[in-house]
């Protein structure tokens, strides 16, 4: 397991527990995974662009907040300048006074709540709960098909059963009795679904269930994974089962080129326990952006815009982020006009049908960008942020059983009206 998947759990199983008792005795199984978090809690908000300098005061406010009394701070704020992501200075009486932040993003503050974890040497009850909160995570697990997946990974068989009681009580993982058969999930990754997806899986045959597993794995590996690629190696039965239970989302790109559907997960947000907080008309607008980068990447030709490698797209993405102007390309023009039609993108006529395009909500562009180096969504929003992005547009939505398709060309009337539409945007003198 990387740092990343696991200081994200570190991280997310902290903040669902410091809703428990102080004074609840079991929460002694967790000791490593509540310091290592609360560290991991406070280095996140203390995050910066660049090197700063952070008062008393604020680091007071930040560490209650992360779940730190006063008393603590010394102890977390050690336990970071021993990670190197930050300095302070302290107080006649020992309490820190200043704080200069090294930590320059969100990558390093969850790799840096997974190291601490390792340096508090967690025992093998801590290792378990990790292991069963990706296990659930990716499939929702009969508790026999989930003991046996943690004792693969060296757990012994009772400390196994012992932390899936244990989560159980904490509520770190949900169950269900299905055919008599305790059935446990991530309610993150499977809200409401859990049954009807772990019915469908129980009744494919062994083969079907490997599949399953290598769809699985084949797109959370590379979200935005491109159908036609599966080739002959899966049953498109398969696919379509997967996409109707909700384990995939399928987003077509229709465009004169040709069309072509790309497949992300739900896990594409990333791992948590509780609600996400992003706005889901944002989190979808940034699945249409990806879909057509991919698009670009996989289909299109160099005539008209083709994205050659990963790092073509990555450097796309962060001059969009910056504020610039994208292109000149035919792609733009035609593939992405239900984002220019949402407000993600403005565009402008260049020549001969190609045009620039440049980023008006940033927000989807950072879900992309995030998406594309990491497969998942790695950093928790702040409040404002969210604030934010429920003033966005939100006149579409990708449902999660692709009954509508992302089309840059239909029928001729709706083309007109498209046309007339985007006609009125690009003489509109946005920019």
């Amino acid at each position: 397991m990387d740092n990343i998947t696991k200081g994200t759990w570190l991280i997310n199983s902290t903040k669902h527990l410091l809703d428990t008792k102080s004074t609840t005795l079991e929460l002694n199984c967790f000791e490593a995974t509540e310091q290592s978090g609360k560290a991991g809690i406070l280095l996140g908000r203390l995050v910066a662009d660049k090197q700063e300098i952070v008062k008393n005061d604020a680091i007071k406010v930040f560490a209650r907040q992360s779940g730190i009394s006063a008393g603590e701070i010394s102890t977390y704020v050690k336990y970071l300048k021993n990670l190197g992501q930050v300095d302070y200075s302290e107080d006649s009486l020992g309490r820190v006074k200043e704080l200069e932040v090294y930590c320059l993003s969100m990558k390093d503050a969850i790799e840096s709540t997974s190291n601490l974890f390792e340096q508090l040497e967690p025992d093998s009850c801590e290792k378990a709960n990790i292991l069963s909160l990706q296990f659930t995570y990716e499939l929702p697990r009969t508790q026999q098909e989930l003991i046996e997946n943690i004792t693969q990974q060296g757990i012994e068989d009772n400390v196994a059963n012992d932390i899936l009681s244990l989560q159980q009580t904490f509520g770190l993982v949900k169950s269900d009795k299905i055919n008599d058969e305790l059935v446990l999930y991530n309610e993150y990754a499977f809200t409401g679904d859990a049954k009807k997806i772990t019915k469908a899986i129980n009744n494919l045959k062994t083969n079907e269930k490997d599949s399953v597993e290598y769809v699985l794995n084949k797109v959370m590996d590379s979200q935005g994974f491109l159908s036609d690629s599966f080739g002959d190696e899966v049953d498109p039965s398969i696919i379509n089962m997967m996409e109707g239970i909700g384990l995939l989302d399928g987003v077509t790109v229709l465009s004169p080129l040709g069309k072509a559907t790309f497949f992300t997960t739900p896990q594409l947000k990333g791992q948590g326990v509780g609600q996400f907080k992003l706005s889901d008309d944002v989190f979808h607008k940034a699945k249409i952006l990806l879909s057509c980068l991919r698009f670009g990447q996989m289909k299109s030709t160099y005539g008209r815009g083709k994205i050659s490698t990963k790092d073509k797209m990555l450097n796309i993405i962060n001059k969009l982020l910056r504020g610039e102007w994208v292109g000149p390309c035919t792609a733009i023009g035609q593939d992405y006009q239900l984002l220019e039609i949402d407000g993600v993108i403005v565009t402008s006529h260049r020549r001969n049908g190609m045009y620039d395009m440049k980023l008006r909500q940033n927000e989807v562009g950072n879900l992309v960008k995030q998406m594309i180096m990491y497969n998942k969504v790695v950093s928790d929003m702040d409040e404002n942020f969210t604030d934010v992005l429920k003033q966005q547009p939100s006149s579409y939505i990708i449902p999660e059983v692709r009954k509508k398709e992302i089309e840059a060309r239909t029928t001729r009337p709706v083309e007109k009206y498209r046309e007339k539409m985007l006609l009125s945007l690009r003489t509109g003198g946005r920019i």
